[in-house]
């Protein structure tokens, strides 16, 4: 019998988690590929499991037990009838992304979902009434319950999304739900019948246990130990993704890490108490500002380790904590309903209402100070205070070291900004603001924490230490180094910076970690397309040729960033920008931070237009053989969306070029080599492909702000390169792709060209 219960909760558990990333996966391409579709689908499915806790609890307690099998069976039996899920999802239309997402995975896995987030706690309170001689604490079954969806968070990505499609995907998980049904149908029937006390009476009612005592505190601190962890995995997640990119293998890592200090809290036999778990919880929140205020960005799996340590020291405090004070199997239902309670108003904190409330990402920082609060030394050393007066000096302490942290922040950025204002170079200093601050910069910056890390060895100055901390956590996740912020704006998609720098003499867009556009405001460059799109760039090679040939008339760019290829635009040109973003449009758009639409929108004749919406959906409602020349530059994190780079996605593409039409994808990555999936999809349509690798700049022009670039071209002949393809050696063709997989709608494996970590 217990291996029926433990294998029934494994399994639903495992599909549980499954869907998680797949459905995630299906929204992905509708939203742009945004970091903050996983934070809303998180949110999501959170509250959904809450309504299961809370429709389990109810079932438990307000449902004659022999009916209750029969209730939940029934469930099960409407929700095979929804499946399989469909994986065409429709369009925004006009509904804010948010709202869409969660409608959507309501209509589609929401039932489903419901039923199977039910089991877990439903099969652990009918086992604790059974005969069965493990029956007195079912917590074990919790493990497997973790171990289950440990399993299928990680299938998905390492086995599942690289062998089938998103169709066969469907198809399988709800072959397994129809074997799940009868399983759990089974297992409520084996309840009922032995739930008979020791002589194994079938159909007898066991004598019930009087309730557990539980304080509204008490609750109170099961809901507190469960939000933060949540807060924290929504938070790392959102961190790492923007810098990353935003894919189901990326969401599964963090996702894993929290399942297994669930796991492990929950065992029999604990790695640690959650006192031994408190003593490195500082310590790891320090780690994370240590790398936060270093601006350290490589090597990425030095970073990513970082990151992950942090959250899973402070997840396994939080997690042993509500373990060692969970209650008897008759509050088991309550117990989950409060853990599952505070997982939702962590993940809604830091999906839906941190982007309202912050224009940075504060809630990241915000979640790890809230564990240190919770798990660490600092609550022991304020109840280990005797006296009131002692207590609130230690606290007032903590608080004007806060202000203390904060301001040394600003005042070091703002000491560094004028340092280097005097700098008459343009050239040095930014090639140190395009490759990031400094070494001695960072390594000065990353000092301020060091009060903090020398309070931390004084045990009854933990307080105080906290304090410190968040002062300088704070400070570090809204002030950036070196730069002065104009303009700051956070949608779905990010949060937008507009930062000059050199005493105004240049401006900046940077999305979290990656710089989306530079322009000159002073002097002679303001005209002068810079970056990736410099004129000797590949970009610029691509356009010299269209000029010379009179083939650069009409020209779409999926992917607006600041207008930066508006630049090009001159009398007789009209440009169309596909930007998914509005607050992308309005940035580029207004004059007091960038002026290259405005600019190309004065000249003579030239027409520059930006329509909103996802570049692809909108490209199908422009005419076929619109464009000279068509651009894919949209960028979700460190990668173009995989759903831009698909067999499909490139067929819509050339019908809208004109027959001796260009189709040019910047494809840069610190982590993704992109190169043969554009060479497998062009030997596929049978078009021609080349690649130029822009690497080596000239410090002449690193002074006019370009940047390295890759770039890739496809056309229907090898003659619309013009010389290109003949006398050009830096445009490269690359061996046959027999090795890379297609790349569809339905068959994306970006693992596959994971590189450089």
């Amino acid at each position: 019998m217990t291996r029926l219960f433990a294998f029934s909760i494994f399994l639903s558990a495992t599909l549980l988690f499954m869907v998680q990333p797949m459905a995630g996966k299906v929204l992905l391409p509708v939203l742009g590929g945004s970091p903050a579709v996983w934070g809303v689908c998180m949110v999501f499915f959170q509250g959904v499991l809450l309504l299961g806790y809370l429709y389990a609890h109810a079932l438990t307690t307000r449902v004659p037990p022999r009916w209750q099998g029969v209730v939940h069976a029934g469930l099960l039996v409407v929700a095979c009838v929804t499946l399989p899920f469909p994986i065409d999802v429709g369009t925004l239309a006009g509904t804010a992304p948010a709202w869409w997402v969660v409608r959507t995975l309501s209509l589609t896995v929401g039932l489903p979902f419901f039923a199977l987030s039910a089991t877990a706690p439903l099969l652990q309170r009918w086992f604790s009434r059974t005969d069965d001689p493990a029956a007195h604490d079912p917590y074990f079954l919790y493990a497997a319950s973790n171990a289950g969806s440990l399993l299928g968070l990680l299938a998905f990505p390492i086995v599942v999304e690289p062998l089938w499609t998103r169709a066969g995907q469907a198809w399988a998980w709800s072959g397994g739900f129809w074997v799940l049904t009868p399983l759990l149908a089974w297992a409520a029937y084996a309840a009922w019948r032995r739930s008979g006390g020791s002589a194994g009476v079938p159909g007898a009612r066991l004598i019930p246990e009087p309730p557990e005592a539980v304080t509204v505190v008490r609750r109170a601190r099961w809901i507190a130990l469960a939000l933060v962890p949540s807060a924290l995995l929504l938070g790392v997640t959102q961190h790492l993704a923007t810098d990353v990119v935003s894919a189901p293998f990326l969401w599964a890592v963090p996702l894993a890490l929290y399942l297994a200090t669930f796991i492990a809290a929950f065992a029999k036999k604990p790695m640690r108490t959650a006192r031994q778990w408190g003593r490195f919880v500082p310590w790891a929140a320090l780690l994370v500002g240590v790398v936060t205020l270093a601006v350290i960005r490589h090597p990425i799996m030095l970073v990513v380790s970082a990151h992950l340590l942090a959250f899973t020291v402070l997840a396994m405090a939080c997690h042993a904590r509500l373990a060692e004070d969970r209650p008897g199997p008759t509050r088991l239902t309550e117990y989950y309903l409060c853990l599952s309670l505070g997982g939702v108003l962590g993940g809604a904190a830091t999906a839906l209402l941190a982007p309202v409330v912050f224009t940075s990402i504060l809630e990241y920082p915000l979640a790890l100070l809230a564990a240190v609060l919770l798990c660490s030394r600092a609550g022991e050393a304020d109840r280990a205070v005797t006296t009131p007066i002692n207590r609130w000096t230690w606290r007032v302490a903590a608080v004007l070291l806060a202000g203390v942290g904060w301001w040394t922040v600003r005042a070091f950025d703002v000491g560094t900004q004028t340092g280097d204002v005097q700098r008459s170079e343009f050239g040095g200093w930014l090639v140190s603001v395009l490759g990031g601050p400094s070494v001695a910069l960072r390594v000065m910056r990353a000092g301020l924490l060091l009060p903090a890390g020398a309070l931390l060895l004084w045990p009854r100055a933990a307080v105080p230490a906290v304090g410190a901390l968040a002062g300088v956590l704070l400070g570090a996740g809204i002030i950036r180094a070196g730069e002065r912020t104009l303009y700051r704006e956070r949608t779905f998609f990010g949060v937008h910076e507009v930062a000059s720098i050199q005493n105004d003499h240049w401006h900046i867009l940077n999305h979290g970690t990656t710089m989306h556009g530079v322009q000159a405001f002073r002097g002679d460059k303001r005209f002068l397309p810079t970056m990736y799109y410099h004129p000797t760039g590949p970009i610029g090679d691509v356009i010299a040729v269209l000029l010379r040939e009179g083939r650069f008339e009409r020209v779409g760019v999926v992917g607006l960033g600041v207008g930066t290829l508006a630049a090009y635009a001159d009398a007789g040109v009209r440009m169309d920008f596909y930007e998914i973003d509005p607050a992308v449009i309005r940035i580029a758009s207004d004059p007091r931070y960038f002026t290259y639409l405005s600019d190309a929108a004065a000249r003579p004749n030239t027409t520059v237009r930006t329509f909103e919406g996802d570049g692809r959906l909108s490209l199908r409602e422009a005419d076929e053989g619109t464009y000279d020349l068509l651009v894919i530059d949209a960028f979700s994190s460190d990668a173009i969306p995989a759903h831009l780079l698909t067999d499909e996605a490139v067929a819509l593409y050339v019908s809208r070029l004109k027959p001796r039409g260009v189709l040019a994808f910047h494809i840069s990555s610190r982590y993704f080599n992109l190169r043969p999936v554009l060479a497998k999809l062009a030997e596929h349509r049978g078009l021609a492909f080349r690649v130029c690798d822009d690497v080596e700049i000239h410090p002449a022009h690193a002074g006019e702000a370009k940047r390295a670039s890759v770039w890739a071209i496809l056309a229907r002949s090898a003659e619309d390169f013009g010389p290109l393809a003949r006398t050009s050696p830096r445009w490269m063709t690359l061996p046959p792709t027999y090795d890379t997989p297609l790349w569809t709608d339905d068959y994306t494996p970006v693992l596959g060209v994971l590189e450089g970590w």
